[in-house]
């Protein structure tokens, strides 16, 4: 061993930055860097393991070699989980079909599903970390090890927290609901549904650690239960905001009017509009979530006599107020009039009025108002 004198300074620095004294004093390599050690100091049945070896690159530190390595090695010891996952798990698979109405999903519940990309990386929890440089070879040595226990305790762990974040966004979408706020309550279950999805993954993790765990430590049950609940909550949310709408036109008199009666256009692209927006149309008023009040009027804006070209154009206007019947509050109330971006162009009043309200930009306008009140 040669002992290399360091200043106090340098020394002090080292050891805040965690940098493995190893690498400057030790002219040899560690009984870990040998396969015969690791192999009998970490045996298979005990412990994942992860070993690299590069050479140090001309111009490249060595202590920015060695933070690469160690995670090169961590990738190792967690590809080798997942390789178990693939090569071990066995898959057994059940579905049932859950129907609402027209609604409907298919629901596999799947024991410990193989569908593990390449590229997923395992949560490796306690992970004992290695690394030496030996500057007689130029060789850079890294290595990993997790020991099964201690993986299997963190991802059991991770099951049941995962598992109450679901039980927890249920109960909120719950109360979402009871409060009128249908789509919070489907975005909140969505997003359970993303969470259930980190359960199968570490269930499988589980058992690739643990091929003997049991079906208690799995919480198998609890979790399909859920399953079941969230894929049923999703069909039971979709398109369940219910909205009433009450149409009319206004007469504005004389030349303004384009036509002689209420045409309903509006009412109808907007209805469509709420439709893709995940809300239902109702014929039935005491049913609704919200009642969407639109009132539409045209007005003349040139009446193809006068002026360099001569075109005849008219506005489509629309005055609307959006009423929550949960919270009996009026959310909003607009007013679109002889907006320059909502007139059009035709041969007589009608066409022309018919036109500007068809405007993409007339229906975005209205939805800009009361979508944001309806997602809340």
């Amino acid at each position: 061993m040669i002992i290399v004198k360091l200043p106090m300074r340098v020394l002090l620095l080292l050891l805040l930055a965690g940098f493995p004294l190893a690498v400057w004093t030790q002219t040899t390599p560690p009984d870990w860097v040998q396969d015969a050690y690791r192999e009998s100091a970490y045996p298979a049945q005990e412990w994942y393991t992860g070993f690299v070896r590069d050479r140090l690159q001309a111009g490249v530190s060595e202590a920015g070699a060695l933070k690469a390595l160690e995670r090169n090695a961590q990738n190792q010891l967690a590809e080798n989980i997942i390789v178990t996952i693939k090569g071990n798990t066995q898959v057994e698979n059940t579905s049932r079909q859950i129907q609402n109405g027209s609604a409907h999903a298919e629901v596999t519940t799947t024991d410990y599903r193989q569908s593990v990309r390449t590229a997923t990386m395992a949560t490796t929890v306690r992970t004992e970390m290695k690394s030496c440089y030996d500057p007689t070879t130029n060789m850079l040595y890294a290595f990993a090890a997790a020991r099964r226990a201690d993986l299997a305790a963190y991802y059991q762990k991770q099951i049941d927290v995962d598992l109450g974040k679901v039980e927890t966004a249920i109960t909120i979408s719950e109360q979402l609901v009871s409060a009128g706020k249908k789509m919070s309550a489907r975005r909140k279950i969505a997003d359970a549904k993303e969470v259930l999805g980190s359960v199968t993954f570490n269930s499988d993790l589980l058992v690739a650690v643990n091929p003997d765990v049991d079906e208690s430590s799995l919480q198998t049950k609890r979790s399909n239960d859920l399953q079941q609940k969230v894929a049923q909550l999703l069909i039971d949310l979709e398109q369940s905001t219910l909205v009433y709408m009450d149409c009319s036109y206004e007469f504005k008199g004389y030349k303004d009017d384009a036509f002689s009666n209420d045409p309903g256009l509006l009412c109808d692209i907007i209805g469509q509009a709420l439709s893709e927006n995940e809300c239902s149309v109702t014929d039935n008023k005491e049913e609704a979530d919200y009642e969407l009040t639109l009132t539409t009027s045209t007005t003349q804006r040139s009446d193809g006599k006068t002026g360099q070209y001569a075109i005849l154009s008219y506005y489509a206007n629309v005055k609307g107020s959006l009423y929550n019947r949960a919270t009996q509050k009026q959310t909003v109330t607009f007013s679109i009039l002889n907006d320059p971006d909502c007139y059009s162009a035709g041969r007589n009043p009608e066409d022309a009025a018919t036109k500007a309200f068809k405007l993409p930009e007339l229906k975005n306008k209205v939805l800009e108002k009361i979508l944001p009140k309806i997602k809340n």
